[in-house]
């Protein structure tokens, strides 16, 4: 039987900083490799990969959220933290177009623009017209295909609960079969469905192939009970971490990337939990992590328009829309969320 966790990890804690760190890891990243390649960066930042370790804090507090909060308040919530926020950008994303290519091309291709509104707002955030590669990067916010695959997992999370009732292992059961999907898929599904789409590359817009990251993370909360017990020594990883980082790869030991090994990417959450749970609190007054994510490519699109090739100027503005979105978007309407995650 499935039980509330309002007894398992405390509620005081420094997932906030981490995911503001791992927000800045993409935008630093992409910033650097669209704008500026030349201007060289450490490398380390590559191996400590903000996508992989999102999925997994996804995993850890939101099926957490939904055993504390379960029905219609764990939708509410979902959708409160995420769609103020991508409405905005997604009229920020079409100012850039119509920067790029002036009002004539709304007012010609309006049909287009409206079904990918409808899609940014809605589940279909990967799509991107034809029209829109000419613009920029050649993507309007690449970054917005993890949201698809939130929100998908969000619609998954109820049925693993339900599921759990019934098989004890199921969580693990699924976590195996996607990571079987995520090794070996690029591989079976290759056949392009949609021009130079395979069949892998719609696969891996959905936690089918990213599902075992999440898995990780609700295994983590489901056993905190006894890693708590152990997580001081975490930083002991760092030394199989620094392996890896010079010899590993392939489907087990890859050090770098979205496409992280299994064994690098446990390692890696783990030493994410030890910053979690085991460093003092520090509270952080704001929340600026998602802001960050999803403007910075509209960000870089623009400059590209009006070849402003800086990256400080964008980390800069990138920095500064967050800010906006966090006090006029979305912490007014977290006030409206339902409270999900208990203190202990």
């Amino acid at each position: 039987m499935v039980n509330k966790i309002s007894d398992g990890f405390p509620r005081s804690n420094n997932l906030e900083w981490l995911r503001l760190i791992f927000a800045l890891q993409v935008v630093v990243s992409h910033t650097i490799s669209h704008l500026q390649p030349d201007l060289g960066i450490a490398g380390f930042i590559y191996y400590f990969p903000g996508v992989p370790a999102f999925f997994f804090v996804s995993g850890f507090l939101i099926y957490s959220s939904y055993l504390n909060a379960p029905g219609r308040r764990y939708f509410e919530n979902r959708v409160l933290r995420l769609y103020p926020g991508l409405v905005m950008v997604t009229i920020g994303a079409a100012m850039v177009v119509l920067i790029a290519q002036g009002w004539s091309s709304l007012l010609d291709n309006a049909p287009i623009f409206l079904l990918w509104f409808v899609a940014q707002i809605t589940i279909g955030q990967a799509y991107n017209p034809e029209i829109f590669r000419s613009v920029g990067i050649g993507v309007i916010n690449g970054s917005l295909w993890t949201i698809t695959t939130e929100l998908l997992f969000y619609l998954v999370v109820p049925v693993i609960v339900w599921m759990e009732k019934r098989f004890r292992f199921v969580v693990i059961t699924l976590s195996a079969v996607s990571f079987i999907i995520y090794s070996i898929g690029p591989v079976i599904f290759s056949w392009n469905v949609y021009r130079s789409k395979s069949a892998y590359d719609v696969i891996a817009l959905t936690p089918l192939a990213w599902g075992w990251m999440f898995g990780v993370g609700i295994i983590a909360v489901k056993y905190y009970s006894y890693i708590r017990r152990w997580i001081v020594y975490f930083p002991v990883l760092c030394i199989p971490v620094f392996i890896m980082i010079y010899y590993g790869d392939g489907v087990f030991f890859r050090p770098s990337g979205n496409r992280l090994g299994f064994f690098y990417f446990v390692c890696y959450t783990a030493l994410v939990l030890w910053f979690a749970f085991w460093l003092p609190y520090i509270k952080l007054g704001f929340d600026f992590s998602y802001g960050a994510y999803i403007w910075h490519a509209p960000i870089l699109n623009l400059l590209l328009v009006l070849q402003i090739p800086s990256a400080a100027v964008a980390i800069t503005l990138t920095l500064f829309l967050s800010g906006l979105s966090w006090y006029f978007v979305e912490k007014p309407m977290l006030k409206l969320k339902h409270q999900s995650l208990r203190p202990v």
